[in-house]
């Protein structure tokens, strides 16, 4: 019943931009510049009956989301070192910071001249959420309470046990929180990687074809997708490491 209200909530606010989106249909009459919410949902059902339509999906889902766990780990990882040692901290910082500076298109072009375009969206999903990361997890390990680490030093606690048990029981709901954030990111940034290097076989390709055609019901189409797909994604996560945050 809960589920069922938490959505029902929601559909009021649906129905008025979907009216808007109609509105804006016949204020505008021009197929080329925008079509009907019927249309494009039309063309949406029609794409999700084709081999092509979920063969793209499983392309960019398994090529953003290998990017966006590499760059978990990997800002787990230098979080944690750049925490145990402030050189460390002072040498990653500027690169973290520059990465963080960057724009996508400039990485994405960037990346063209030195890679095959397959391995665009791992590796802007990876530049875009490795700062995210790594800002949270630092945070989270630097905010530990001293007196706890103190009281475990009194007593001779283990390191591996001061890790598990101290570091990360504080530094997990920041991780999770960054992780959160960075999985809407990834997905975001390594779609307009796949349009801006045209990585054959992906969502981002079929954006890049539909606006070379105008073919406007299917960038309609492909944008509601997208739009689905990174609630779901995001939700799922939330979901399965909601779960594990609660059961530890």
């Amino acid at each position: 019943m809960k589920v069922s209200f938490s959505f029902l909530k929601h559909v009021p606010v649906l129905l008025f931009w979907l009216l808007v989106w109609e509105v804006a249909n016949a204020l505008i009459p021009s197929n080329i510049i925008i079509v009907s919410p019927r249309e494009a949902f039309a063309r949406l059902f029609s794409l999700g009956q084709t081999a092509p339509f979920w063969s793209a999906i499983g392309i960019s889902m398994g090529r953003i989301m290998y990017g966006f766990f590499l760059a978990l780990c990997t800002g787990i990882l230098l979080a944690a070192i750049s925490a145990r040692f402030k050189l460390v901290h002072h040498l990653v910082l500027p690169a973290i910071n520059t990465i963080n500076a960057i724009p996508i298109a400039s990485f994405t072009v960037l990346a063209l001249v030195a890679m095959q375009s397959a391995n665009l969206p791992v590796f802007v999903a990876f530049v875009t959420v490795l700062p995210i990361i790594f800002y949270n997890t630092h945070k989270g390990i630097v905010s530990t309470d001293p007196l706890l680490l103190e009281m475990a030093d009194v007593f001779d606690v283990p390191p591996w046990k001061k890790v598990v048990y101290i570091y990360l029981k504080t530094a997990a709901p920041f991780v999770l929180s960054a992780a959160n954030v960075g999985i809407g990111f990834a997905w975001k940034s390594g779609i307009a990687a796949e349009l801006i290097g045209v990585v054959r076989g992906t969502i981002g390709a079929s954006l890049h074809t539909a606006r070379i055609f105008l073919q406007t019901a299917d960038l309609f189409a492909w944008t509601i997708a997208i739009v689905l797909l990174s609630y779901l994604m995001e939700k799922a996560f939330r979901f399965i490491f909601g779960r594990i945050e609660v059961k530890a």
